[in-house]
């Protein structure tokens, strides 16, 4: 029977855009070594006027998805009925295309971006994770690189979440002030 390893949402806050990209890099170089898999990731930078900014890595926009489609539709309905399916076939596979990319979303839910959104201090970068296969001591011995960022929710189990928490704390705040 197969093993089953349901996904695990992890949103790190960082205090630069630059650290969080590093972040990313991280994380693709632990999928590389098979110690998790990646399956989405998402950037929410919120500037300190408290503008804010979504930047998917998976999910396909729908204006993306309708001009790829499209292009195909287009490109299959010239070789199959000639001009007037270039015009036929690309009009309807972009609009397929457009209406897929709306209804099936297969990296982190659009509502949870929104919560993460809203919930953005200004001046931060958070990085949204959808992991599985997570083995949780290599993932605390790479966090300690990332001293300072915070572990703002996650939906590992909870003894997981204290020693990542722990990981990231700065050694004043785990050692006490001295």
């Amino acid at each position: 029977m197969p093993e089953k390893d349901p996904r695990s949402l992890v949103v790190l806050t960082f205090d630069s855009q630059l650290k969080a990209q590093e972040a990313l890099l991280a994380f693709q170089r632990l999928q590389a070594e098979e110690v998790l898999l990646v399956h989405d990731a998402v950037f929410i930078l919120r500037d300190q006027a408290g503008a804010t900014r979504v930047v998917e890595t998976v999910d396909t926009p729908p204006s993306s998805a309708a001009m790829s489609g499209g292009l195909w539709g287009a490109l299959l309905g010239t070789l199959v009925a000639g001009p007037i399916g270039t015009v036929v076939g690309g009009a309807i596979s972009a609009g397929l295309g457009a209406l897929s990319a709306k209804l099936i979303d297969i990296g982190i839910p659009d509502a949870t971006i929104k919560e993460l959104e809203e919930a953005a201090t200004p001046g931060s970068t958070s990085l949204a994770l959808l992991l599985s296969h997570v083995r949780e001591e290599s993932l605390e011995k790479e966090l300690e690189r990332f001293r300072g960022a915070h572990l703002t929710q996650s939906t590992l189990a909870p003894d997981t979440v204290m020693r990542l928490r722990s990981a990231l704390r700065k050694p004043a705040e785990s050692d006490g002030e001295r």
